[in-house]
């Protein structure tokens, strides 16, 4: 399905008088990376080619006093940081930037410099204006973001994961992802002239949305790669490609060209390679997770996480995945053993973790200041190939993170295109700060906050009381709080069965209510409806989880446009094949009809206003623009 994004366009904005998304101040100039949704399924798009850490305080021979000072303006530049997500104005980031230039002032030149090893690498991956760019020794903007990313990330997996085998933190950290961030199609959350535009994980988290379009354009994969590298765990993109092999086609026009072709001699083109899923290193070994349907892929016996070379060896891995009566799941056992550049792996590209500044940075910090800022691609590319051993074909980047991430900063385009689908996080509405503080594991203020923004009338802008927000905009907002209620019921703790079960029916409440809120989603219709196809699904977990499998496989049944879906009906065979002589599920109730968008009425005065009132009317649908 593609779709406008309904009432909140950057037009809206201005309708408002609201700076979108006053938060995300990135800078701005140049063409976009945004897209409708017309990323080749599968392919790579062509790309250019693109120790222990050191001591600040190595830098002074300082007495105890100017240490303290060096201390306090390290623990200030964090705070800011920290904090700029929850204070509407301020400059926490441009304060945060000054202090760290401060904190290393002084620190050599050297120390800013790329190994050897790690600069041959890096230049066959990046484009070299990047590279320069890693070594700069001036602090910027782009430094404090992957700072305040990172640190989002690393409290999040960190209180996720909790403690045990590094296997059972992981699958606890992409089971809370999968349940968090709902899938929704390429294009889906694109803006009227703008296409939708590729977004880093900090963006996917708050509005609990993402796209997966086979391959390259991965934003749930993306998110559990980053989760992952706060625990220390080395993660990439799996790549193959298909054999050359003839294929017996007719073509439509009498001659089977690539006969021919081969009779003449001529050598068909290489294939370009396929994405498929993403695999998690642990104890040397590469398991399976596949974000694009939001499941594990089950071991030998259809339990726990299957490993890549399970995956090679044994034909039922794989096959398990394909649905009776439907599309097979695209990857077998045949097809990677086949592949003539073996098995690929691309890493995340994002330019922050392999500059000299973040890895000084890193060093500086413990604590509750803890985050993984810096890791060696080097050391990455060496894990993966040891791991894959004679089945290496290669180890690359993944390019999208580094061109999301430099275009935040060059491309006003791309960021009018983000900034629209998170134009309900605006800091003037409330529901950021307790999407924020629930991502921070704060679930108590988090709730309670969700609780007073829904269905609050006459509710105010957060700096200027005497500002009512448009209804229209409340409504939206009573949306995400009903569903963002479920979502921080799931992310509580519990420590006992009783608990348990009341996160979980506390959950349910708050999804029912959710789809007794909203129709199917629809062309003209807000895409918050879409929150339908997430709260499905979560429903079908929760009662899974409580052993009601018919009210299970009923959720997990319901219509789903994304990949999501298959997943969901794996699933649901899988809790059918438990008891095959069980009732089928009851219908569910149907979901409320539509309602047709009216304006909220206000005094036509001038032709400004009448224009405005224009602009809050549904956009015709038509074509997505691929880029705006």
């Amino acid at each position: 399905m593609k779709r406008r994004i309904i009432l909140w366009s950057g037009r809206t904005a201005a309708v408002l008088g609201i700076a979108l998304l006053s938060g995300c101040d990135y800078a701005a100039p140049d063409p976009s990376l945004a897209t409708g949704g017309s990323v080749r399924p599968g392919y790579i798009p062509s790309s250019p080619r693109s120790s222990a850490p050191a001591s600040a305080a190595d830098k002074y021979a300082a007495g105890p006093r100017a240490q303290e000072e060096r201390t306090a303006i390290l623990e200030s530049s964090i705070t800011l940081i920290q904090r700029a997500a929850l204070q509407p104005g301020g400059d926490n980031f441009r304060l945060a930037v000054q202090k760290l230039n401060h904190y290393f002032e002084g620190t050599k030149p050297t120390e800013y410099q790329l190994g050897s090893v790690a600069r041959e690498y890096l230049q066959t991956q990046l484009p070299p204006p990047e590279l320069k760019e890693l070594e700069n020794r001036t602090w910027s903007l782009r430094d404090a973001r992957h700072l305040e990313d990172c640190m989002m990330y690393y409290g999040i997996a960190t209180r996720v994961a909790g403690t045990g085998e590094e296997l059972a933190q992981v699958r606890r950290v992409f089971d809370w992802a999968m349940r968090q961030v709902q899938l929704v199609p390429a294009g889906s959350l694109r803006a009227e002239r703008l296409g939708q535009a590729y977004a880093r994980p900090y963006d996917v988290l708050l509005r609990g949305m993402a796209t997966e379009a086979e391959g390259f354009w991965a934003e749930r994969t993306w998110l559990f790669m980053a989760l992952c590298r706060q625990l220390g765990i080395d993660t990439g993109l799996i790549t193959y490609t298909k054999s050359n092999s003839l294929e017996l086609v007719v073509p439509k026009y009498g001659t089977n060209i690539e006969i021919e072709a081969t009779l003449l001699g001529a050598k068909k083109p290489p294939k370009p390679p396929i994405i498929w899923i993403c695999a998690a290193l642990i104890d040397n070994k590469a398991y399976l997770f596949d974000a694009r349907l939001g499941l594990e892929i089950p071991g030998p016996y259809g339990d726990g996480v299957a490993t890549l070379e399970q995956a090679l060896t044994d034909p039922a891995i794989l096959d398990r995945m394909n649905l009776l009566g439907q599309s097979p799941y695209g990857t077998s056992r045949a097809s990677l053993l086949a592949s003539p550049s073996k098995i690929g792996i691309l890493i995340d590209s994002s330019p922050g973790y392999f500059s000299p500044k973040m890895k000084l940075l890193q060093g500086e910090l413990a604590g509750k200041n803890r985050t993984i800022l810096y890791r060696d691609a080097t050391e990455q590319r060496d894990h993966f190939t040891h791991v894959l051993g004679e089945r290496n074909g290669g180890v690359g980047f993944w390019t999208l993170p580094y061109q999301v991430l430099d275009r935040l900063f060059k491309d006003p385009r791309f960021v009018e295109s983000i900034q629209a689908s998170l134009f309900l996080f605006n800091r003037e509405f409330p529901l950021v700060y307790a999407r924020v503080k629930q991502l921070r594991g704060e679930i108590d203020e988090a709730t309670q906050e969700y609780v007073t923004l829904r269905l609050k009338p006459n509710a105010t802008w957060v700096t200027d009381k005497k500002k009512l927000i448009p209804k229209e905009v409340q409504d939206a907002l009573d949306i995400y709080a009903t569903y963002y209620l479920g979502l921080a019921h799931l992310d509580r703790n519990y420590h006992d069965e009783a608990e348990h079960e009341e996160n979980l029916n506390n959950a349910a409440l708050m999804f029912q209510r959710t789809l007794e809120l909203l129709p199917e989603p629809s062309p003209n219709q807000p895409y918050y409806n879409m929150f339908r196809w997430g709260a499905n699904a979560n429903l079908g977990r929760i009662y899974e989880a409580k052993k009601d499998y018919r009210h299970a496989i009923a959720h997990y049944s319901q219509r789903d446009p994304t990949s999501q879906y298959v997943g969901n009906q794996l699933r649901a065979r899988e809790l059918a094949w438990r008891d095959p002589m069980a009732a089928p599920p009851d219908p569910l109730p149907a979901a409320p009809a539509p309602k047709p968008f009216v304006p909220r009425p206000e005094p036509l005065k001038t032709a400004t206003a009448k224009s405005r009132m224009e602009n809050l009317k549904p956009p015709v649908p038509g074509p997505v623009r691929s880029n705006p």
